[in-house]
């Protein structure tokens, strides 16, 4: 085992003394080469499903600075580098077979006086062959006798895997989703109304919470009635709170908050006629306790009441609705990332949370509504897989992630 571990360092220290002789002879104004996919981090993931048989990943030479001459650059997967990564990371990945990519070109050119070279392509192909759950690297390197490199940024490692995890998610930073459906009176609506029972389900990812910008980020639900959010005024910017009818659900603890940048399945369960609410985070009860309701049954829907009978309720004609990711206006913004999304007309027990987290049968009794957001196909609309037709459409142009994994909590 000592063995193994002072390969590893002297690995490590190998690749470090290999960065610092790219610089040596060189001041910190010469142009040096490096690959634009890999200024940000060395790693990229390529994660898909089950029903995805390539991908495709783009890469540039990029100059630091222009020279008054041509530049070549040669483009290549260097197989000695999975040894590497694996020694930096504690990891034991293989090299993906050369039948799953192919680069595009090995050759790149930046012309005098420009700083990128055209686009090449890494393609990923054959990928429903590939084992679940298993991950592959392929280390792509750019090198050329023109001109140094930029240390570390002159290769990049895809990290390959067919998941059974969730690999498509929907960005909604500075977007919504609405439901059209629930506006107009009829069978879909009337689903909505009339509970005494309701469960928020949502798989989400913030990237941000920035009071400067807004001290409330809109989860799912509707304002003034039954939303479920980060923040409030005089409220720790990173908790949930729900706003139920004049209520407001859990008090403030600074303890609750949680982390931009990570996933969570996030629920909220409430008994409208008892009172009795619980907000569950990865399917562990987070907050409970009574939170006070006129004793009325709920309607997400109030605007089909409307349009159902205008004059008798003409005061619903504006009244709030049941969005994902908005809520009183465009100044109270997710600014994240959603999985899928789900609405119940019973109280979910801790164990269904738990055991369902990730998937649901669109046909379970009570579910109402259920958006898997995992198809950049439809554009715009997400579709309801209950088959009660209450499709979400985007406010705004849907901006896709196609390459995440979202953990499984409940199967680690």
């Amino acid at each position: 085992m000592k063995r193994i571990f002072l390969f590893a360092a002297l690995l490590v220290l190998a690749a470090t003394a290999c960065d610092r002789d790219e610089y040596k002879d060189k001041t910190p104004n010469d142009p040096a080469l490096y690959l634009d996919a890999a200024a940000s981090r060395p790693d990229i993931n390529v994660f898909f499903k089950r029903t995805v048989e390539t991908q495709q990943k783009n890469l540039m030479a990029v100059l630091s600075s222009p020279l008054s001459h041509d530049i070549e650059a040669s483009l290549a997967v260097d197989p000695a580098l999975v040894d590497l990564y694996n020694a930096r990371h504690g990891t034991d990945y293989e090299l993906l077979d050369k039948s799953h990519y192919e680069l595009s070109t090995n050759a790149l050119s930046i012309a005098a006086g420009e700083v990128n070279s055209k686009p090449a392509t890494v393609q990923f192909k054959n990928l429903t062959a590939l084992p679940i759950d298993v991950t592959y690297l392929v280390p792509v390197t750019i090198a050329s006798s023109d001109v140094g490199l930029l240390g570390a940024s002159s290769r990049v490692w895809y990290l390959v895997k067919q998941t059974s995890a969730v690999t498509t998610v929907a960005d909604l930073t500075d977007n919504w989703i609405t439901f059209p459906t629930l506006d107009k009176a009829g069978p879909q609506s009337d689903l909505f109304n009339g509970l005494t029972a309701v469960t928020y389900e949502i798989i989400v990812r913030v990237k941000k919470f920035d009071k400067q910008k807004a001290e409330i980020s809109s989860v799912m639900g509707v304002e003034q009635y039954l939303l479920l959010r980060f923040g409030d005024t005089s409220f720790p910017r990173q908790q949930l709170q729900v706003q139920a009818g004049g209520s407001k659900f859990p008090d403030a603890d600074d303890v609750k908050s949680l982390e931009a940048n990570e996933w969570y399945h996030l629920a909220m369960t409430y008994d409208v006629l008892a009172g009795d609410m619980r907000i569950y985070v990865n399917g562990e009860v987070q907050s409970e306790g009574k939170a006070k309701w006129s004793g009325e049954a709920v309607d997400l829907a109030m605007r089909a009441k409307y349009d159902a009978d205008p004059e008798t309720n003409a005061s619903l004609k504006e009244a709030y609705q049941f969005l994902i990711g908005y809520s009183y206006d465009e100044k109270r913004p997710l600014q994240g990332e959603v999985a899928e999304a789900r609405v119940w007309s019973k109280v979910r027990t801790a164990k269904e949370i738990w055991d369902h987290m990730y998937d649901v049968d669109p046909a379970a009794d009570g579910l109402l509504g259920y958006w898997k957001f995992d198809t950049p196909e439809d554009g715009d609309i997400i579709r309801d897989m209950t088959g009660h037709g209450n499709d979400g459409v985007a406010a705004k142009p849907l901006k896709w992630n196609t390459s995440v994994e979202v953990p499984q909590i409940n199967k680690e």
